[in-house]
């Protein structure tokens, strides 16, 4: 089954994933209209309005395919798209089934043939994100964030490195940690041009790190490798002075509130 509606929202349900007969809805939210809306961190915002789905809770044989348009901009490699699904409409998770593009084209194959799957094809750009599932939630919700490099870290340690910007690296010792936990980190570059615009000549910003789950202690000191800041123009900091530049160290456990440190 396939059904598409104008906003270019479309649900792809391959033959006998279905167990009995069903009618499926989909509907656009505006984020306002949920009492419980999905928790946003700093850096991240909705790539579209909040999709609703029905019948809620309904279960497939298979993976099926949710089409979903989108407006984010994700800059390379510097931002990404995750999904994020409530079940009952009070509390939200993130959506764990990838739709990598092995299985995608598995449900596409069982579903179209020939000619009408390379037009299917051709419809696949950037700006649609594919959702797989085999259940369908109360609601999804696509999210743009800062790209997060996500990896399982145990009592042996480990190293977790930016693929937007190799230079920030999280070293996590043997016996920093007492289990296996996920650990998220996150590196965003601040363009020189735009520090200065908004704080003239005389700073510069290394890249905004950020390392989760927050507020986590450890058992032993991690290290966090940070490039230096650099200027737009070289001599630019201490144009006007002979004093060598100041670094200044930054930290915030909330993201509202900060402490500094000079080095």
């Amino acid at each position: 089954m396939r059904g598409c509606r104008h906003s270019g929202v479309r649900v792809i349900v391959p033959p006998r994933k279905a167990a009995m007969p069903m009618r499926v809805t989909c509907r656009y939210l505006r984020r306002d209209k949920l009492t419980n809306p999905p928790p946003l961190m700093e850096g991240e915002a909705l790539a579209s309005r909040i999709l609703e789905l029905g019948p809620v809770g309904a279960k497939f044989l298979g993976p099926v395919i949710i089409e979903v348009p989108h407006f984010a901009s994700l800059r390379g490699k510097e931002r990404e798209i995750v999904i994020l699904r409530s079940d009952n409409g009070e509390t939200w998770r993130e959506h764990t089934l990838e739709a990598s593009e092995e299985a995608v084209q598995d449900v596409l194959n069982e579903s179209f043939e020939g000619e009408e799957l390379s037009q299917l094809e051709d419809l696949q750009t950037s700006r649609i994100v594919r959702i797989l599932t085999a259940d369908f939630p109360h609601y999804f919700a696509v999210v743009s964030r800062i790209r997060q490099e996500v990896h399982a870290v145990g009592p042996e340690g480990g190293t977790v490195s930016s693929s937007a910007v190799p230079q920030v690296q999280a070293v996590f010792p043997p016996a920093a940690l007492t289990k296996k936990i996920r650990v998220g980190l996150q590196a965003h570059p601040i363009p020189a041009d735009l520090v200065a615009k908004l704080l003239g000549n005389r700073v510069a910003v290394s890249p905004i790190v950020t390392v989760e789950p927050r507020r986590r202690k450890f058992h032993k000191p991690i290290t966090l490798t940070i490039p230096v800041p650099q200027a737009a123009n070289k001599g630019m900091i201490n144009q006007y002075s002979g004093d060598a530049p100041t670094l200044r160290l930054l930290c915030s456990i909330t993201g509202l509130s900060h402490l500094g440190m000079d080095y």
